[in-house]
This record gives structure tokens, sequence and C-alpha cells, in this order.
């Protein structure tokens, strides 16, 4: 199945770079566009760093190598949102990284999910095409792309056109399921479109500029040190040059984790129960993500706002953690603080729940450590830029 995986990213951009047979108007590049080469080093040399300082999870990195060819990920408004490298490990796929391919979008490492489950990029995009010729057998394809449709979700996104009323219209696949998403926005109970890179500029783009500068810095610094060494980070590196690299590199980090359970989510609107199941175990208590739901109020086959998720934290029917409290003003600082004292959380995005379970920081790096209950039925260890949450609940 991993090999698998590798060959669909290469295919697919066969598909879209060469073979053309679905065309994709040309991204134009800007002062803030970050090229794929650029990229590369970004993730090589962040790769290099995480190991160095023991970043959460990347214990079982050491050893492994970047694939130099990513798969570009795109919004669903249009910019070209990151390249997914994949990590390799005794050619079994470890890891994926996610460089940010737009300086506005703050600091370069966007995410990094460890173990990931492998997908299939072309088929995903063969069938958004099927869908659309079927739905509009006399529309034009304009274009097919890979994108984060409801981050952390990707999935085939093909644009096509009425020819009679010059209508286009956007037909979503997603990646694992091959599922038709309504092109309707996301809710927090229901599945749809949303964009995080407009999320992301909401942090502010001259803060988010300085977060970029500060991991180019970064960076620069370990391709320095990396060159007077003879080790060049523009190229696939080696498991003796990661070592060598790791013990000369002088950089600090602070870092904790807690140990909690991971749960995948049992449907695919139990993003919520199964991240309160994660963390109800952490404190010793044991419910099912059915139970917790129906705590929730929860009603099939939708989602829970984050008001009927607070209900099961606080309620004596479910955590009966009465000091707990929901927060939209978000800082990194908080994290450390609920961390430092033994309190996993639950963080959200517009539409999806998961377990902050740890956290880690340098200079240009500030990410969050989570359990996240996607993919459904297994779950996934991340790494996560801070700036990407739009809720929190601090369970005390």
């Amino acid at each position: 199945m991993k090999k698998k995986f590798v060959l669909s990213v290469l295919l697919a951009a066969m598909i879209l770079m060469n073979m053309a047979l679905v065309p994709v108007s040309a991204q134009e590049e800007n002062d803030y566009s970050v090229t794929a080469e650029e990229a590369f080093k970004h993730a090589n040399a962040h790769m290099i760093n995480y190991i160095a300082t023991g970043a959460p999870y990347f214990e079982k990195w050491e050893g492994a190598s970047i694939d130099h060819n990513p798969l570009e990920l795109y919004d669903p408004n249009g910019p070209k949102l990151y390249y997914q490298f994949s990590a390799y490990k005794n050619n079994n796929l470890i890891g994926i990284i996610d460089i940010g391919a737009d300086k506005r979008l703050g600091q370069t490492v966007q995410l990094v999910e460890f173990d990931p489950k492998p997908f299939d990029a072309t088929e995903a995009m063969k069938k958004s095409i099927e869908i659309a010729k079927s739905e509009y057998p006399d529309g034009e394809i304009k274009s097919t792309k890979m994108v984060v449709y409801d981050y952390p979700d990707i999935g085939a996104m093909t644009i096509v056109k009425d020819k009679t009323t010059g209508d286009e219209h956007r037909i979503f696949v997603d990646v694992y399921t091959l599922d038709v998403v309504p092109d309707e926005p996301a809710t927090e109970t229901k599945r749809g479109i949303w964009s995080i890179y407009e999320q992301r500029l909401k942090n502010g783009i001259d803060k988010n500029l300085n977060d970029w500068q500060e991991s180019d810095d970064l960076t620069k610094s370990i391709e320095q040190k990396a060159t007077s060494m003879e080790v060049n980070i523009s190229t696939p590196i080696t498991e003796e040059q990661i070592e060598k690299l790791s013990d000369n590199i002088m950089v600090t980090a602070t870092t904790k984790t807690l140990n909690v359970p991971l749960y995948g989510q049992e449907t695919s609107y139990y993003c919520g129960p199964a991240t309160a199941k994660m963390i109800a175990k952490y404190y010793g208590v044991s419910h099912t993500q059915n139970y917790i739901y129906g705590v929730m109020g929860g009603v099939a086959p939708n989602g829970v706002d984050v008001n009927h998720q607070f209900t099961y934290y606080t309620s004596s029917q479910g955590l009966h953690k009465t000091n707990s409290l929901k927060d939209y003003d978000l800082t990194f600082g908080e994290v450390i603080t609920e961390i430092n004292n033994n309190r996993p959380f639950k963080s959200g995005t517009g539409s999806h729940a998961r377990a902050c379970v740890g956290y880690y920081y340098t200079t240009g790096d500030y990410v969050l450590a989570l359990n996240d209950p996607s993919p459904l039925g297994s779950g996934s260890y991340k790494l996560e830029a801070f700036g990407s949450e739009a809720n929190r609940i601090y369970v005390r």
C-alpha cells in the first residue's frame, strides 16, 4: 500500500503537468511564492532540526529520507497552499510534511503527519472528473487539482464550465472515501468547504511574514552548517548525514507531550466524541463514542458544535470537569500553560475536533502536538503550526 502512495503522487503530477489531460491554470508567481526547491530545503532542514531537538514523535524519523517530489495542494479558492513531501524509512512511508507555498501563511512547516494512511490521488482526480462529466455532460472541464477542502481533509476538485450559461461548478471528492463532498460552506456540525488559507491570514500578514522569515533563517543556518560538512540539503540526505548534522545542531527547543491515547473516530461526524474519549481516558474515565455523542446531544448524521461538546466535559453524566472553559481568543502561551499543568484540551478548526496533547517551540517554529481522530477508524498523530485553530475547550 505504501508504494502505491508514492506511485499515486508521481502519477498525479504527470497527469497535471506533463500529460495535460486536465488543464490547470498556471499559478501566478509573486514575491510571496515559495518554490518547490525552496520548500524541499525547508523540509530537510526542519526534519534535521526536529530530530536533533527531540520534537514529539520524531524519534521514529531517525534514518528517514524525504522524497524531493512533492504533491501540490491548493486552497479551494485558488491559491497554491502546500507542498506535501513524503518521508520514507526502509522504503516504508512513515510521514508527510506540508510546507507552505506562500510566505503569508506563516512558518514554513504547516503540518506533519506520522504513519499516515496511504491514499490514491490519481484515483480521486479521476473520480471527480467522472462525476463532473456525469453531472454536466455538456460542460467543459477547466481544471482538476488536489485541494485541502475542509482542513485537514484533502481531496480532488474539478471545475467544470457550463457552455450555455458560462457558470462554473466545483466537484469535490474526498481522497480516502472517494465520496462527493457538497460544495457548501462547512459548519461546526456539517462537513463542507472552507479555506485554511484565509484562516491563516487572519493571524496578520505582517506577523506571518515575520514567522516565515524566522523559519527561513533557521533553514539557512542549518544549510550553512550542512555545507561546511559537505552535505547538500537541496537533495535527499542519508541517515549518516542526518546523524552527523544532528550531532552538530546548536538550536535549542522546548517541548512537552502528554501520554494521551489515540482513538480514530467511528463515524464521519464523531470527531467531537472521539476527541472527548481520548481526553476522558487520560483521566481514567472510559466512555464509548456513542455514549459521549448522546451526552453531547448529537443528532445523527450531524456533528456536535462547541457548546454541545462542552456539555460532556462539564456534565455529571460526562467527565464532570466543572471548571472547563471555552476559548476563541487563542494564544500559544495558553497551550504551554495547559500542557505544563498536565491538561490535554480540545483543539478545534472550523469543523473538526482534535485533542492537543503537547507542544514544541523554537525560533521559527511554534507547533501543537495533536491526537487527531481522523482518518476514520484509525486517527493520526500530527504536529500543526500554531494559527490554524478556531476554538478550544480547556478541560479543568
